[in-house]
């Protein structure tokens, strides 16, 4: 096998199919030799292959980084595929590896913190729902409700707060978004119903609201300030809450936060979390339902 005979069979020039020799011999190592009895190229390992990935070691290490934050993906097959591709590519990897990702994996940990696992097959049926434009059909227990009603829904996006799943939908014949816990989920079914996409089925924006639980009624966003201790503030401002949040600084180290939280209900348990270190500046009526709440915890 000569370069001649190469160009001839590839319909390319010579001096192609010579630059390409070169590059595979010179980048990627490829045990290429010329022998002058025979007039043929050959590889002198017969079993080589050319690497399928190459990685420098920022990129290894990157990685398995990416690896260990699956955990965001835990109760999803999301998270068993990625595990899965991980191996896949540390097994495409040719030696010498400069950075071994088995070692790492002992140096970096991730912690998630508490998740809610979904019934198997959920995750499978939203997404093909999505993808389809398929009204699907399933058993769901709203919050404080022991029994599951049966809804048929137009799922839209898939949303994850906090570690927790949510997926955004309406009913088929229109109607606002509202989102359901995928936790809460039981025998998801793929209906044959196609429903028709709206305005308002574009994508919503993750990023307008600090929130876990979407406001309900379409209701706007909540503008709240809380003012923190200077022994709060210094925790509360090593953080990026939000890409709008506005923070006031004191003479005393305290700080005053300022930022749109979805509904009364994740407003007062964000609020909560922080005890005697947090007051609620505005709106009134959120500080009211603090107090009460305290009181209520002592008196219960």
């Amino acid at each position: 096998m000569t370069a001649g005979q190469l160009a001839d069979e590839l319909e390319v020039s010579v001096r192609t199919i010579q630059r390409d020799l070169d590059a595979l011999r010179d980048d990627h190592a490829a045990p290429i030799a010329y022998d002058p009895h025979r007039h043929t190229l050959f590889l002198e390992e017969a079993d080589w292959q050319m690497p399928l990935v190459r990685l420098t070691e920022s990129e290894l290490f990157h990685l398995v980084v990416a690896a260990g934050m699956a955990g965001q993906f835990r109760g999803t097959p999301i998270a068993r595929g990625l595990q899965a591709l991980f191996q896949k590519l540390h097994g495409a990897l040719q030696e010498p590896v400069d950075l071994d990702p088995e070692v790492l994996t002992d140096q970096l940990s991730f912690h998630g913190g508490q998740y809610r696992p979904m019934q198997p097959g959920v995750w499978k049926v939203l997404v093909q729902g999505m993808r389809r434009q398929k009204v699907v059909r399933l058993c769901y227990r709203a919050s404080g409700r022991r029994s599951h009603t049966t809804l048929e829904l137009a799922p839209l996006h898939l949303s994850c707060r906090s570690g927790d799943w949510y997926l955004l939908a309406r009913y088929p014949s229109g109607g606002e978004v509202r989102t359901y816990a995928l936790s809460r989920m039981a025998r998801p079914q793929l209906l044959t119903w196609a429903f028709v996409s709206q305005d308002a089925d574009r994508r919503p924006d993750a990023q307008s609201v600090f929130a876990r639980y979407a406001a309900k009624g379409g209701s706007k966003p909540l503008q709240v300030r809380v003012r923190f201790t200077p022994q709060a503030a210094e925790w509360v401002r090593e953080r990026i809450w939000h890409p709008s949040e506005k923070r006031q600084e004191h003479r005393d180290g305290g700080m005053t936060l300022s930022l749109p939280i979805d509904g009364d209900k994740e407003a007062l348990a964000w609020v909560l979390r922080w005890g005697s270190q947090a007051r609620v500046v505005s709106p009134h009526w959120l500080r009211d339902r603090v107090r009460e709440e305290a009181r209520a915890m002592v008196d219960g």
